[in-house]
């Protein structure tokens, strides 16, 4: 064409940067993140039982209209929400503790890390194990209260600064409130507030005359207050490890449960039959109880037959792959005896033990992120590398067994034996209530003086 641009200019142009906006990053990102939403919460869908055997069309009839009369049973598993569960049960069902050499440090630790904290960490990593990813923002109220809000995975656009996702640049908020799609960007020193309409981003001035804000009113963190609680490296969903074998046990219930209701009637084999077509021939055999035929003519039936035998083995082999592929504890194997020795049971939980130590491997750097956060807030004269995270597994064990190795273990400390017994749940206040047993004994045990003042006395009583 006579007034295109020459080839060289063309090719400079399309090789320099493409600058844009921060709003039109901002929309880039978000638009990219809505199309991954289905698939961030797939996991969390099957763990509330809307599994895909639910989606399954009805049953319809030769003319293509849905038959209403057809069993059309869509029968769902809890599997995943099974496997979840005794997952993130067996990882911090018993509360993480957190220990220091100052217990003047650890009283200031309590503040945050309190039974409330033990909750909603189960409530974390139970969503994170469903998405892959969850996200606690640290926050400092209208009152200068430290806060944690809990921030969905599907809400949540994090920018890192380099592929090993190990530190935040910015990162975006995006959420529905009152029919209105709302927008958060934030980075290490303040936040943005925008409103999305017509897919533009306008300033929310909900927060004010400025929708740019500080993290808080005096001030901000320093750093992109948010920090990821990742469900494994690769920030996956647990279903994605056995998906395919739950939609099949789902639709092999449905199906056989079809087959039992439609085994109660009779398929009938027509010969010489004078009607105009299979309807007919029903309707006439519903409501007259009789039909037409030709002089050569009559009717056979079949009984449906259920497969029943093949359906439980087939059942019982996916349950089998299921428990191996989702790295589970199978509570009804028989191989290891009613009362199964320590060996034993570190066998039966060994796959259990592969995938919960990755979900704990991420906790902990997420705690750790945390803890900068409250020492920061709170002024804890503690370094984080100084608090000791310790994750007490809530393993079934053989406690007889278990008592008598501690009752051996003369030369192990008392904190290691109190934490390792079956018996104890809390081992800080287990010590503690031992070391208060111990004053009082010994508050009621004869000091040293007393005993010298006895024999001072008696020498001072001797006859001349």
């Amino acid at each position: 064409m006579p007034n295109e641009k020459p080839y060289h200019e063309r090719a400079v142009e399309a090789l320099a940067p493409q600058y844009e906006t921060q709003e039109e990053m901002i929309i880039r990102l978000i638009e990219a993140h809505k199309q991954n939403i289905d698939d961030i919460t797939v996991g969390q869908r099957y763990y509330n039982q809307r599994n895909d055997v639910l989606k399954i069309a009805p049953k319809k009839d030769a003319d293509g209209q849905v038959d209403n009369e057809k069993p059309n049973w869509h029968i769902t598993t809890n599997f995943h929400q099974n496997l979840v569960d005794q997952k993130v049960g067996y990882t911090v069902g018993n509360p993480v503790t957190l220990s220091h050499k100052d217990d003047k440090v650890v009283q200031q630790l309590q503040q945050v890390f309190n039974n409330r904290w033990d909750s909603k960490l189960v409530d974390i990593l139970t969503a994170a194990s469903n998405k892959g990813v969850e996200w606690l923002q640290p926050y400092i109220d209208e009152q200068g209260e430290f806060k944690l809000f809990r921030v969905p995975a599907e809400q949540a656009i994090p920018i890192w600064t380099d592929k090993e996702r190990e530190e935040l640049q910015a990162f975006i908020r995006y959420y529905k409130l009152n029919d209105e799609e709302k927008v958060e960007y934030w980075t290490n020193t303040d936040v943005t507030y925008y409103v999305m309409e017509d897919s533009q981003l306008i300033p929310d001035y909900y927060h004010g005359e400025n929708n740019v804000q500080g993290h808080f009113s005096n001030g901000n963190w320093g750093k992109v207050p948010f920090i990821p609680f990742k469900n494994n490296p690769e920030e996956t969903s647990d279903i994605h490890m056995y998906k395919t074998i739950i939609d099949a046990i789902d639709k092999r219930l449905s199906d056989t449960q079809n087959m039992f209701d439609e085994s109660a009637e009779l398929i009938y084999i027509l010969q010489g039959y004078e009607g105009e077509d299979l309807k007919e021939f029903m309707n006439n055999l519903k409501y007259y109880k009789a039909i037409n035929v030709d002089s050569e003519g009559g009717v056979d039936t079949i009984q449906v037959e259920v497969p029943v035998t093949s359906t439980k083995e087939y059942l019982e082999m996916m349950r089998s792959y299921l428990m191996e592929f989702g790295q589970a504890v199978d509570f009804q194997t028989d191989k290891f005896g009613s009362s199964p020795s320590g060996i034993a049971l570190k066998f039966l939980y060994g796959n259990l033990d592969l995938k919960a130590n990755k979900l704990r491997n991420k906790t902990h750097v997420a705690i750790q992120e945390l803890l900068e956060f409250v020492i920061q807030h709170f002024k804890i004269n503690a370094d984080v590398k100084d608090v000791e995270v310790v994750f007490n597994y809530n393993r079934m064990m053989n406690e007889l067994e278990q008592s008598q190795i501690g009752a051996q273990s003369q030369y192990l400390s008392k904190e290691t034996l109190v934490t390792n017994h079956p018996w104890v749940k809390d081992p800080q206040a287990e010590i503690e209530r031992i070391d208060a047993e111990q004053l009082e004994l010994n508050a009621q045990l004869p000091s040293i003086e007393d005993g010298v003042e006895d024999a001072n006395q008696s020498e001072d009583n001797k006859p001349e």
